[in-house]
């Protein structure tokens, strides 16, 4: 007979075969990261697991987080280096998340910033676990396949800075426990489909920077939904339908047009509201000021009208407040002047304000020119016409759309039974017309406008010929009534405010480098003279376009001298369209031009050399003072400024001359500072250059051959990354001396973004790190990386530059202000998360 086994060597066993399945299942896992690791080409990220550990309790790092449930791996988080990660030329997503599949057990995938490409796969399927998917910042293309309408369980999907494409799938709706849909930063198009609004459990919807279209669907039953970002788009006409508990809602730059309903002023838990950059019309709500959560609010570039008074109530933690560009009449409430408050309220009507005002009188008519029916509006459609004049400058352009709206309104009068009321445009027209008229502040414009074209005939040519042309097409096509009305409507439509903005600002224009000696023509001898014959005591520096020397005229100005030799033979007559441009280069934040010289020929009197004249600027570079081995560096507020100005200057060259110089290849070393820290810019792109440098190999400028277009394209949007890498340089306080290193620092200052105080002033400029607030920091930093952006077409406009720098130095003065008692201590963000 047999002896029975003991108990204690029955659990022995056990034991045994428990630790084996054990190490079994955890080698199996092992051996799917392995095979992850080869598919993606051995990132570094996957590099701190191996065999000889327990996978499962590897310390977790910025790059790597492995999470085990009972040996099964549940969570795997990579995150990479979109712009430097070098994938395999075989490189297969469906393999790659075929090899996934294998994890069954695993719910959440985070795959960031490694360069992943082509479609998502289909056997994403296979992770029927799955509740988390995070594959952002990667190059995801096509349309989402419908299998992830399979992976029930999902809770969260993150798709952002991706290339997809299509519209958004009507099956999304059928993910009924989604909480999380992120798809920001692509390219779906179409409408959003009304099945959304049965997500009943979901909380974030960002949409933002797509091509999104259309009506938005009903999302009143989303009840939980607190975050509905869906900023550049075109979503419009009407304002949606939303639940009652936002807590953050932007619908910026989008294609609203009509009233924001009443209902908005109850949205208690609602902290920011932007609804900036759209067509809204009708009474500025002024419940929205005394919202019990609200902090931000901007309204900005749209079309409200009201009065405002002094007695509104506003929230007391409204800290950010911006009213801007719209035909607000009265008196700034008295709640808003406290100087812990960023408030913006230029171009409106307001009465005794410091802030730039249009009279009372424009916002009256511009209301009654937008106040129509909501049936008028339905049908509406805004034309506009582009008139490129390239000698005139925008002074005409602005002249030529003045003109076009007098012909057409003198047409309509012999063809139409009177309006009620003239649009704000046709009476500044006819009161500049009408010489016995009292003088109105818009007929002081537009005769300041007048006056500035030397040649009146050209005007009234150009009246005459519109003329014709309008009667002609009124005569050949028997409108009526109501059609010529939608006529007028539409020409009323043209954006007034930017009518009297554009002649607000030629004037300004024309005192830019008022305290600078008229620009004008140097004899060679002077040249001479100032610089002791060009000797190489006064020689600066020598660079692709010319020797610069340093020189000093007999008034004891000094200047600096760039000589530039000419390749081709021409006259000095065919060099003075060139001359022309360059004599507008006179503005407060660039290196100003003075005048210019002909080296000619003694033979033929062609030009081979021609000395362009600048002021000089002795003081250091921009780069010395942020980022230098030795010397003083500039204060957190001083580099704000330093980037104002840059970007001032950068705008300057965009829109202040005609025509506009773009591509100006910016380097930090290229912003100069004066003796008051006021930044220059001494380089920009010249046409003289480039025509002088496509001289060389028989006439073909190097670079551009082949991608002119795409580079006139986004010819803007070039600058603006340039002025990115200088934001990275003045934050940082490090020299970014090669381009691989800024994907990198961009990286960086993105994932800082997301973390608290102390972690992000850890990678700033140790110099001025305690001296920031964080609020200016934060902006400072997300301009940056929206500047860097890889795609132009997303980089923002060198206006958004412009405003969210100044709104830095804003905030960062009032934080100062406001910490005087305790400088070495940062103030708590006010911004939500």
């Amino acid at each position: 007979m047999a002896k029975p086994v003991s108990h204690s060597y029955l659990l022995l066993l056990i034991l045994f075969l428990t630790i084996h399945l054990s190490e079994e299942l955890q080698f199996s896992q092992y051996q799917t990261l392995l095979k992850v690791q080869q598919l993606l080409g051995y990132p570094s990220a996957l590099g701190s697991y191996s065999s000889n550990t327990d996978n499962c309790n590897i310390e977790p790092t910025p790059s790597l987080t492995l999470v085990c449930y009972e040996d099964n791996l549940t969570q795997l988080h990579v995150v990479g280096n979109k712009g430097f990660t070098s994938l395999p030329q075989n490189f297969s997503s469906d393999t790659l998340f075929a090899t996934l599949g294998s994890l069954s057990s695993l719910k959440v995938l985070s795959l960031v910033s490694l360069g992943l490409w082509g479609p998502l796969p289909e056997s994403i399927a296979q992770l029927s676990s799955l509740e988390i998917l995070n594959i952002s910042s990667n190059y995801f293309n096509g349309a989402i396949p419908v299998q992830v309408s399979h992976l029930k369980n999902l809770q969260s999907v993150v798709l952002d800075d991706n290339n997809f494409n299509g519209e958004i799938p009507n099956w999304v709706g059928s993910l009924q426990g989604l909480a999380v849909l992120s798809m920001k930063n692509n390219w779906f198009s179409g409408n959003l489909p009304t099945s959304v609004n049965a997500l009943v459990t979901l909380r974030v919807l960002d949409l933002s920077n797509n091509q999104l279209s259309g009506e938005l669907p009903n999302l009143h039953n989303l009840s939980n939904l607190q975050v509905l970002h869906l900023e550049n788009n075109t979503f419009g006409p009407h304002f949606p339908s939303l639940p009652t508990k936002l807590i953050s809602l932007v619908l910026r730059n989008n294609s609203f047009k009509l009233s924001v309903p009443s209902n908005v002023s109850s949205f208690y838990q609602l902290q920011k509201l932007d609804l900036s950059f759209n067509g809204f019309v009708g009474p500025f709500p002024p419940s929205l000021l005394s919202l019990p959560s609200l902090n931000y609010l901007d309204i900005s570039s749209n079309k409200f009208t009201g009065l405002l008074f002094k007695n509104f109530s506003c929230n007391d933690d409204l800290h950010f407040v911006n009213l801007s560009s719209n035909l607000l009449k009265g008196e700034l409430p008295t709640c808003l002047r406290p100087k812990t408050r960023v408030v913006l309220y230029t171009r409106n009507c307001l009465s005794n304000e410091n802030q730039d005002q249009l009279p009372s009188t424009f916002c009256s008519n511009e209301a009654l020119a937008v106040n129509v029916t909501p049936q008028q509006q339905k049908h509406k459609r805004t034309t506009g016409t582009t008139v490129l004049v390239s000698s005139m400058g925008g002074v005409v352009g602005v002249l030529i759309v003045g003109v076009v709206i007098l012909v057409v309104s003198q047409v309509h009068k012999k063809h139409v039974v009177k309006t009620p009321s003239k649009s704000t445009l046709e009476n500044v027209i006819s009161q500049a017309q009408n010489e016995d008229e009292v003088k109105t502040p818009k007929r002081s414009i537009m005769e300041h406008i007048i006056s500035r074209v030397p040649d009146k005939h050209a005007v009234k040519t150009l009246s005459r010929s519109i003329k014709e042309q309008v009667m002609s097409r009124v005569n050949n096509r028997r409108i009526v009534k109501t059609h010529t009305r939608s006529i007028i409507e539409h020409v009323s439509s043209v954006n007034t405010a930017k009518l009297l903005t554009d002649a607000r600002y030629i004037s300004q224009t024309m005192k830019m480098g008022a305290s600078l000696p008229a620009y004008r023509t140097f004899p060679l001898d002077e040249l001479k003279e100032a610089t002791n014959n060009f000797d190489a005591s006064c020689f600066i520096s020598e660079g692709s376009h010319g020797q610069i020397y340093k020189g000093v005229l007999s008034d004891g100005m000094h200047i600096a001298i760039r000589g530039m030799k000419i390749r081709k033979k021409h006259s000095p007559q065919t060099y003075m369209h060139h001359v022309e441009l360059i004599s507008k280069l006179r503005h407060s934040h660039l290196v100003s031009a003075l005048g210019h010289s002909f080296e000619c020929n003694q033979d033929d009197s062609s030009v081979n050399t021609i000395y362009l004249i600048s002021e000089f600027v002795q003081n250091k570079s921009l780069r010395s003072c942020v980022s230098g081995s030795s010397g003083e560096k500039l204060s957190w507020t001083q580099r704000i400024a330093a980037a104002i100005g840059v970007v001032k200057g950068i705008q300057f060259l965009h829109t202040g001359i005609v025509p506009g110089l773009y591509s100006n290849n910016l380097k930090i070393t290229d912003i100069l500072l004066d003796n008051n820290h006021n930044v220059k810019i001494s380089s920009y792109n010249l046409p003289l250059y480039a025509e002088n440098k496509r001289t060389v190999s028989n006439g073909t400028s190097p670079g551009l051959k082949g991608n002119l277009q795409a580079r006139i394209k986004d010819a803007d949007k070039h600058d603006v990354y340039d002025i990115g890498v200088i934001l990275l340089e003045i934050i940082l306080g490090r020299p970014i001396m090669f381009h691989n290193e800024v994907g990198t620092l961009k990286d960086l200052l993105q994932v800082s973004i997301k973390t608290d105080d102390i972690a992000r002033r850890s990678i700033v400029d140790p110099v001025i790190h305690k001296e920031c607030s964080d609020e200016s920091l934060m902006t400072m930093m997300e301009i940056c990386v929206r500047c860097l952006s890889s795609e132009p077409t997303t980089r923002p406009s060198v206006e958004d530059v412009l405003w969210n720098l100044q709104f830095a130095a804003q905030v960062q003065n009032t934080w100062k202000r406001d910490s005087n008692d305790n400088r070495d201590s940062p103030a708590p963000s006010s911004r939500e998360t």
